[in-house]
């Protein structure tokens, strides 16, 4: 129990105590108060010790200075590791600056607890997602002491939610997840008054590798592929796979290339390829374009692939969107 905790639950106490009959024996009074700290204690050390989330005392350097068995299953690490320590060491490089930041404003007085979702990087090196929360314990002068975090494992949590969206093969988004990601896109490209293009890209000689090499060259071929599109794509644009060997790019309108010049650059990189592979590519670019024309968009970009496989396949057919 912290001292804070301790003096407001022994003045509660006393206040109870002082309403009694005068008549009360002092003895009695005291054995009184002596069972209850005594109770108290044992309740906090029993939710302390089993809680089913992790908590943490804290000193104001970062330095761990109580944590309980469910903070250590979840960090990797034991109770006297975590205590030579400190949260720095378990946190994500990229995630320690945001934290930092929020304790500052902590300390600072500006908030009176704060909630995030960060990463750790565990004992045996595997990184994880944990929601933390951390508030501020202050001493009776009200300074700054320690502080308390509260610590939820995510991990199963993200990763279901990261496999309804995404093509476990490729890592990939499915087409759930690309519907998702590209009508948020489309709507703030139609804000800012810029074009989007849509890519549909269908392989060439994929069945004849899979067949003639088995389904395990047919999944390093389309793994591949999969790094090669996310290689030509800038931060924000979108990469799916929506089945068998069927992949979509949403872009936004770029200021150094055209987007014929991109779906050129592509058909290119998938030739170079080799075993056979090659790619029919459809190609149509909207105006501002509006979230609900995302279907009517791809139906226009599949009509174009289709017709780069009849004029011959590895090539890039353009539409015009209506």
């Amino acid at each position: 129990m912290s001292r804070q905790s301790h003096r407001h639950f022994t003045e509660s106490l006393f206040r109870k105590a002082a309403s009694k009959p005068a008549a009360s024996n002092i003895v009695a009074l005291d054995s009184t108060m002596a069972a209850a700290v005594s109770l108290a204690q044992r309740r906090f050390e029993a939710t302390f010790l089993h809680a089913p989330i992790g908590i943490a005392h804290v000193g104001l350097d970062g330095a761990f200075l109580l944590v309980n068995p469910r903070f250590c299953a979840i960090s990797g690490y034991d109770a006297d590791t975590l205590i030579r320590t400190g949260f720095q060491q378990i946190t994500h490089p990229d995630d320690l600056n945001a934290d930092e930041a929020l304790l500052a404003r902590l300390n600072a007085g500006e908030i009176p607890r704060y909630s995030m979702e960060k990463r750790y990087i565990r004992a045996d090196g595997r990184v994880i997602w944990i929601n933390l929360t951390v508030a501020m314990v202050r001493d009776e002068a009200d300074r700054p002491e320690f502080y308390v975090a509260v610590v939820e494992d995510m991990s199963d949590l993200r990763q279901a939610s990261f496999e309804a969206v995404h093509d476990p093969l490729t890592g990939l988004l499915n087409r759930r997840g690309f519907a998702c990601r590209a009508r948020d896109m489309l709507a703030d490209t139609a804000r800012a008054g810029r074009r989007a293009s849509l890519f549909f890209l269908d392989l060439d000689g994929f069945k004849q590798l899979n067949d003639g090499l088995g389904h395990a060259a047919g999944d390093s071929c389309l793994a591949d592929v999969a790094q090669l599109l996310k290689d030509e794509v800038h931060p924000g644009d979108i990469v799916a796979r929506i089945g068998g060997d069927e992949f979509l790019l949403l872009i936004s309108e770029r200021d150094d290339q055209a987007s014929p010049a991109v779906a050129e650059a592509v058909r290119e990189s998938i030739a170079a390829y080799g075993s056979g592979i090659s790619c029919s590519l459809g190609l149509v670019t909207a105006d501002a374009p509006d979230p609900a024309d995302l279907d009517r968009l791809i139906a226009c970009a599949d009509d174009a692939m289709r017709a780069a496989k009849r004029a011959g396949k590895n090539r890039v057919c353009t539409a015009t969107f209506i």
